[in-house]
């Protein structure tokens, strides 16, 4: 029963750790970038993402936890609308308004 559930809920959902802790890297450069604004740290990004991404461990600054994880749940979010979205496909099967023309003749 205990693996039953470990296969529904945690593994589908491991990816997501890896999403959540790139993210948390990306947050990581950003808050190490030089600059003051916005544009500037953006910019900044590219020289500091090297060192973000040097360490496996994640940091212990709040700010980069709460980007890795709007960045992961983010992506969650952006998955189930795409595959509540997908279309049921039949092969060798026709559908949508012109199976309808052709059924009604």
């Amino acid at each position: 029963m205990g693996t039953d559930k470990l296969r529904k809920y945690v593994l589908p959902n491991i990816p997501y750790l890896f999403i959540g802790w790139a993210c948390l890297k990306v947050g990581t450069a950003y808050r190490l970038a030089a600059g003051a604004g916005f544009g500037q740290k953006l910019l900044g990004i590219m020289q500091t993402i090297g060192v973000a991404f040097a360490d496996f461990a994640p940091g212990l600054n709040p700010a980069d936890w709460l980007v890795g994880v709007v960045g992961a749940v983010g992506f969650r979010l952006l998955i189930y609308c795409k595959t509540k979205k997908a279309k049921k496909f039949r092969h060798d099967a026709e559908y949508g308004w012109r199976c309808q023309e052709k059924c009604s003749l």
